[in-house]
């Protein structure tokens, strides 16, 4: 069996599997560096060697939110971001695994999510209503992006949403 997984970069973000209609979501790792919270490359790569390793399956895509600095955020926080956002990049391209990056717009613009996180919760919720005590909270807003970052991709494949 395959799977998909949606990240939402950043300390706050989330890593989604999906596996046929079942999701299993992990916050971000990660470590802090006088005292302040960073992503953690190790923990990212245990989470995604899983995936491989210890479920046995394959991994079709690996969706990385390609998110931008925000305007009128601070120097510290963009380039903190900007770091995370490169981190997760590259330990996925260091375990070889398929990578596509989505711009925000796109992926929600094609399964008609406003820009309100609390709509991207219960988007996913909808989705995955099994499950949908993942997204229950409000601080679950990256656990709902990385979810459906998945279905942006599955519903790419199938030819049902927009291009990136």
């Amino acid at each position: 069996m395959s799977c998909v997984i949606g990240i939402d970069p950043g300390v706050s973000g989330a890593i989604a599997i999906v596996t046929g209609s079942t999701v299993d979501c992990h916050d971000m790792p990660t470590v802090e560096v006088n005292g302040r919270r960073h992503v953690c490359p190790h923990g990212l790569r245990q989470i995604l060697g899983e995936c491989v390793v210890v479920r046995g399956q394959e991994i079709t895509a690996v969706v990385l939110e390609h998110v931008q600095g925000v305007q009128g955020t601070g120097a510290t926080s963009a380039f903190s971001f900007g770091r995370s956002f490169g981190l997760v990049e590259g330990v996925v391209a260091g375990m070889r695994l398929p990578l596509v990056l989505v711009r925000p717009q796109a992926w929600t613009k094609a399964l008609g999510v406003s820009r309100d996180k609390g709509d991207h919760r219960r988007a996913a919720a909808n989705l995955w209503p099994a499950h949908a005590t993942l997204f229950a909270r409000a601080k679950d807003d990256g656990r709902a992006d990385a979810a459906l970052l998945c279905r942006w991709w599955v519903m790419k494949r199938a030819g049902t949403a927009g291009a990136t």
